[in-house]
């Protein structure tokens, strides 16, 4: 931490931000840090040293373990992804069961019942897909997921942990959004 009364001329300061744009004007916006103060920033200062999660000029297909390698070093970048969540057992077999021909007195016909196993099987196979736009810190747990901060939900400051918290298995992202550029699986 840096204290404003020792500062001194010619010091080095650094810092680590992310924020979310609240307001654009002409050649200014406002924006608010993860601690909820309010910051405005100059177009210049925009466009000369921050990155968009969501932003992209050019899209580049790669394989993907280059994607999961990419996105594990992209630390600290605030980013969007797009990955399969995990399947839900419990959800998967609800959704079986509603099908039960005399549930709510519906009858599905032979060509409905199939579409609707064919739906939930693509499901549990593959996962929901998902987009989150946040960051994380660069290390696998002991699942093989990473941490990713989810800076579309807002942080809650009354609890002792990060509240946004939510896991991304790499294997199973579909594209992501890094430093003005759109991977996707080849």
């Amino acid at each position: 931490m840096a204290k404003f009364s020792n500062l001194k001329e010619k010091d080095k300061l650094s810092e680590s931000q992310y924020y979310s744009v609240v307001k654009i004007r002409d050649r200014e916006i406002d924006v608010s840090n993860d601690f909820g103060e309010m910051i405005t920033m100059s177009k210049d200062y925009v466009e000369k040293l921050l990155i968009s999660a969501n932003q992209f000029e050019e899209t580049k297909p790669i394989t993907r373990t280059e994607m999961a390698t990419l996105f594990l070093a992209a630390s600290g970048v605030v980013l969007t992804v797009n990955f399969n969540k995990q399947v839900d057992e419990k959800i998967a077999k609800e959704q079986l069961y509603e099908l039960y021909a005399n549930k709510g007195g519906k009858i599905l016909s032979e060509a409905d019942y199939k579409k609707s196993v064919n739906t939930i099987i693509k499901s549990v196979i593959t996962g929901e897909e998902r987009v989150m736009v946040g960051r994380h810190f660069g290390s696998l747990n002991e699942f093989g997921r990473i941490q990713f901060v989810d800076m579309e939900v807002e942080k809650d400051a009354s609890k002792t942990y990060d509240t946004r918290l939510r896991q991304v298995d790499p294997r199973t992202l579909n594209w992501l959004i890094l430093r003005g550029v759109k991977y996707t699986i080849k």
